[in-house]
């Protein structure tokens, strides 16, 4: 007597050996008669498919920070200060805070808020609001450089692992 598996069984064995087997890729689908050309051009396809399966491989998992610039402006001119100099530390005072607020926004995000009056189908009022909030620490002052008789630029940075610190605080909440 002869035995032979049920129907069922013989087609999930068959379903699971060709999960096993990759899709085949155009070196796989090339014609036996093909040029080279051919050939190298099915080759790099199969290249360049196995590099972007490995590359989206590796974008798997967290995203990996990067260093972050922030930059500031401020203007001697609209400083308070009883001298010139007094006025220039101000300015790059100024440009520093909003170097530092560059950075925050960057970091942790801005929640903006608005509101808009409509009346008789017409724009009376249209209003925007942002907070940025957040904490920021270990920035590294790149530059501070003059633009002109009037202005300061500073130029601030956060290295990569200063970034995944504050975004692992921030993460936790602490």
């Amino acid at each position: 007597m002869r035995r032979t598996l049920p129907p069922v069984l013989s087609l999930a064995s068959v379903l699971a050996l060709s999960a096993c087997v990759g899709q085949p890729g155009p070196l796989d689908v090339v014609p036996h008669d093909a040029g080279p050309e051919t050939m190298a051009l099915a080759q790099i396809a199969d290249d360049l498919e196995r590099l972007s399966q490995d590359r989206a491989a590796r974008a798997g998992g967290e995203a990996v920070p990067v260093q972050i610039i922030g930059r500031g402006f401020g203007q001697v001119a609209g400083q308070p200060g009883g001298t010139a100099n007094e006025r220039r530390l101000m300015a790059i005072r100024a440009a520093r805070m909003e170097a530092l607020r560059d950075l925050t926004e960057q970091v942790h995000g801005v929640q903006i808020s608005s509101s808009s009056t409509l009346r008789d189908a017409s724009m009376t009022n249209d209003t925007i609001n942002a907070l940025v909030e957040g904490e920021i620490r270990g920035a590294r002052t790149l530059s501070i450089t003059p633009r002109d008789a009037d202005s300061f630029e500073v130029v601030m940075a956060l290295d990569p692992d200063t970034v995944r610190y504050i975004l692992r605080a921030a993460r936790r909440g602490l």
